[in-house]
């Protein structure tokens, strides 16, 4: 059988000083770098080197004979490995990285209440939180409107528009028959104007 343990045929009868001195056993093929083991209770068997640089001996199979072969990441291995080498040094990935310790680049901390009181910002700054905007126009400071300064906003469908418009702007767009702007006003002539505009009090 191939590769098993056997005596070498000595030829000749030997004496006794003869055959200690020879190399009386030796596997049926072998080379440089193989290894024996048993691969029963009753046989010496040879296991081939391998070629490669990176295995190493395993056991495997259901009879356990030894192998050449790569790690098993997932079974072949035990222990965590530490940062040094390129591990985690941890056995799970719970609450691993500290957000700004170990890691680089932008990211929000936190969003803060806007000043004039109209926004409030709920659960901010917490992780994995759900945060909350809630848009109060009734907490909005009361100031006065400069007509030369302030602008107005508007939803607008042109994505080439600047989405807002002065005061002043504003009333000239609105002005018509009997209807003109002056300083950011609308001013109605003694005819009177009509507005396509409903204004609803309550």
């Amino acid at each position: 059988m191939a590769n098993e343990f056997k005596h070498k045929d000595p030829g000749s009868e030997l004496t006794q000083a003869e055959f200690i001195a020879t190399d009386g056993h030796a596997f049926d093929s072998q080379a440089q770098g193989d290894i024996l083991y048993a691969s029963s209770t009753t046989v010496l068997s040879r296991l081939g080197k391998d070629a490669n640089s990176t295995r190493v001996l395993t056991n495997t199979g259901t009879n356990n004979n030894p192998a050449w072969a790569q790690v098993t990441l997932t079974t072949g291995v035990t222990g965590e490995l530490p940062i040094a080498n390129g591990g985690t040094g941890a056995a799970n990935l719970n609450n691993l990285i500290t957000l700004g310790t170990h890691t680089t680049g932008n990211y929000v901390a936190t969003v803060a209440n806007a000043t004039n009181g109209g926004t409030t910002i709920a659960n901010s700054g917490s992780e994995t939180a759900a945060v909350t905007i809630t848009i109060n126009l009734h907490g909005v400071a009361a100031g006065t409107v400069a007509v030369a300064n302030d602008s107005i906003a508007f939803i607008d469908s042109d994505d080439n528009a600047t989405k807002k418009a002065s005061i002043a702007d504003l009333a000239t767009a609105m002005a018509g028959t009997n209807l003109t702007a002056s300083n950011g006003q609308l001013v109605a002539a003694a005819a009177g104007a009509g507005l396509g505009l409903v204004i609803a009090l309550s």
